[in-house]
C-alpha cells in the first residue's frame, strides 16, 4: 500500500456503488507532486450560459460605475451587491438578426445568416451555437459533454422549437434539454430512469450516498484532513439536494399508487413553489461543475415569449409575456391573457418586478458556486457564467445595447467587478472571446472576425 504522501488518484475518480457511481470534487490528493504537473491539474473552467426571456431593460440591468469600475447595484439588481466584485457587464452590444421571439431565443448564441422572419418560416438558425463549439472541443473529458436545462413551460409556445431552444447541434438540430431537477439528479449521480429514490428502490436504498459509503470510507483512510473535509462537505451538498427532490417524490408515490390501474408510470412532480424550482435546476448544475460531470451548461430561465403568469410575485398580475410588452394596457392584443392595467407606469413597474425575481434566483446560483472551496479560490473563481436577454427591451424586441453579464473569474482570465463599454459592437464577438478562454480557437464566428475584449 502506498503511504498517504505519496498516493494520488485520477481526477476522474469515481465513488462507486451497487449499479451507480458519484463523481467526486477536486481534491488535494488528485493533484501531482511535481510543479508542473500541479499546474497542468488546476480547475478545469466551467462555462455556463443562462438566458432570460422577454427581454431586460436597462433600468433593471445596468449597475452604478465609477470610471469603469461596478460600485453598487440600482433596486432592481439588489440581490447581485454582495456578487459585485464577481460580476462583469458589458455595454454597446448589437445582435441585428434578433427582430422576433423565435429568433431572439434560437439564435442568441449564434449569429445566423438569414433574417428572423425567414428563421421563422425556414427552422434553420444557420449553424452551431457557441456552447456546443466548446462542448465539442472539451466533452471528451467529462462524462456529459454539455447539460441543457430549462424550465417547464406553461400555455401556448411550449412545443415551438425556436422559442425553447439556444443550443444547437447545428442549424436545424437543437440539443435535447431537461426540465426535471429529479432526472438530472439520476443523470449526475449514475442512477437508472427510475432514480435511486423511486419508488421501486425507496425500501431497499434512501440515497445514493449510502450506495458509495463503503467507497468513501477506504478513501477517507488514505486522504489528508483536508480533502476528507472537501468530501463531507460535498456529499452534504448531494443529501441536501436529495433531500429537497424526494420531497416530491414521496407525493408522486402516493399519487402513483393511486392511479397505479391507469397509469403505468406517472410523471415526477415539480416544486409547485417557482422560486424553489429554478434553485433545484441552479442546483443541479452546481453539483454538475463541482463533481466535473460536465464543464458546459445552459439554463432556459423560460422559454422565449413565456406565456407564464407570474402572479405568484407579490405585485405582479398577468402572464411574463404580456408584462414585456408594457405600452400595451388594455387587454387584447399583445395582453392575449385578458389582463389590463391602469397606466403604462404601474405595468412598466410589474415587468421589472418579474426581472428581479429571476435575477434573485441568479444571485443564489453564482452564491452557491462562491461559497465552494476548490484549488485556490472557489468554484465560481473557476467559473465563466454568461447571463443575457436576446433584447433590451421587451415591448420593442430592441436587440441593440443588449443585457450582457459575465460572473466569474475563469480561473484569472477574466477581472471581474468592471463594466465594458462598446459602441454598437457584434455580441457574437463576446462569444469569440468566451470561445477563446475555454482554450478553443475559433477565428470567425458567423462571419464576425473581431473579438469583444472580456478581460
Amino acid at each position: 500500500m502506498f503511504g498517504m504522501s505519496s498516493w494520488r488518484i485520477s481526477r476522474r475518480t469515481f465513488l462507486h456503488g451497487t449499479g451507480v457511481a458519484l463523481g467526486l470534487p477536486l481534491l488535494d490528493v488528485m493533484e501531482p507532486k511535481s510543479a508542473r504537473a500541479a499546474a497542468i491539474a488546476r480547475p478545469p473552467v466551467r462555462l455556463g450560459c443562462v438566458y432570460m426571456p422577454n427581454g431586460v431593460p436597462f433600468d433593471a440591468w445596468k449597475p452604478e460605475s465609477v470610471d469603469g469600475r461596478v460600485t453598487g447595484m440600482n433596486r432592481w439588481m439588489s440581490s447581485f451587491e454582495p456578487l459585485k466584485e464577481h460580476l462583469q457587464f458589458l455595454t454597446g452590444l448589437q445582435s441585428d438578426s434578433n427582430q422576433t421571439h423565435q429568433a431572439g431565443s434560437a439564435t442568441w448564441l449564434i449569429r445566423p445568416g438569414s433574417e428572423g422572419e425567414e428563421i421563422n418560416e425556414t427552422k434553420d438558425v444557420g449553424g452551431t451555437s457557441m456552447d456546443q463549439i466548446v462542448a465539442r472541443s472539451l466533452g471528451g473529458a467529462t462524462p456529459f459533454s454539455s447539460l441543457e436545462l430549462i424550465t417547464q413551460g406553461m400555455g401556448t409556445n411550449t412545443k415551438d422549437l425556436l422559442l425553447n431552444n439556444i443550443s444547437w447541434r447545428n442549424g436545424k438540430t437543437p440539443v435535447p434539454r431537461e426540465n426535471n431537477p429529479r432526472a438530472l439528479f439520476n443523470r449526475l449521480v449514475g442512477t437508472d430512469s427510475t432514480g435511486i429514490l423511486g419508488a421501486n428502490r425507496a425500501s431497499q436504498q434512501s440515497s445514493i450516498l449510502d450506495a458509495v459509503l463503503e467507497d468513501a470510507k477506504s478513501l477517507r483512510h488514505r486522504i489528508s484532513g483536508s480533502d476528507q473535509y472537501k468530501i463531507d462537505e460535498y456529499m452534504d451538498a448531494v443529501r441536501n439536494v436529495e433531500k429537497r427532490t424526494s420531497d416530491s417524490a414521496v407525493a408522486q408515490q402516493a399519487i402513483a399508487r393511486e392511479r397505479a390501474a391507469t397509469m403505468a408510470t406517472p410523471p415526477e412532480e415539480l416544486p409547485e413553489d417557482h422560486a424553489e424550482y429554478l434553485r433545484l435546476m441552479f442546483d443541479m448544475m452546481v453539483l454538475a461543475y463541482w463533481s466535473d460531470s460536465t464543464r458546459v451548461a445552459t439554463f432556459m430561465l423560460d422559454h422565449e415569449e413565456s406565456n407564464r403568469f407570474v402572479n405568484f410575485i407579490p405585485g405582479v398580475k398577468g402572464m411574463w409575456h404580456s408584462l414585456s410588452h408594457w405600452r400595451s394596457i388594455e387587454a387584447g392584443g399583445d395582453n392575449f391573457d385578458g389582463t389590463s392595467w391602469t397606466t403604462q407606469a404601474i405595468k412598466y413597474e410589474q415587468y421589472l418586478k418579474v426581472i428581479e425575481f429571476h435575477h434573485e434566483q441568479m444571485a443564489y446560483f453564482l452564491t452557491r458556486l462562491s461559497e465552494i472551496q476548490e484549488g485556490d479560490g472557489t468554484l465560481l473563481d473557476h467559473c465563466m457564467i454568461l447571463y443575457g436577454s436576446p433584447f433590451a427591451d421587451g415591448h420593442e424586441h430592441q436587440s441593440t445595447d443588449l443585457p450582457v453579464m459575465i460572473a466569474g473569474k475563469a480561473d484569472g482570465k477574466i477581472r471581474p467587478g468592471r463594466m465594458l463599454e462598446y459602441d454598437n459592437e457584434p455580441l457574437e464577438g463576446v462569444f469569440l472571446s468566451m470561445m477563446d478562454v475555454m482554450g478553443v480557437a475559433v477565428h470567425e464566428f458567423g462571419g464576425v472576425d473581431t473579438a469583444v475584449a472580456i478581460s
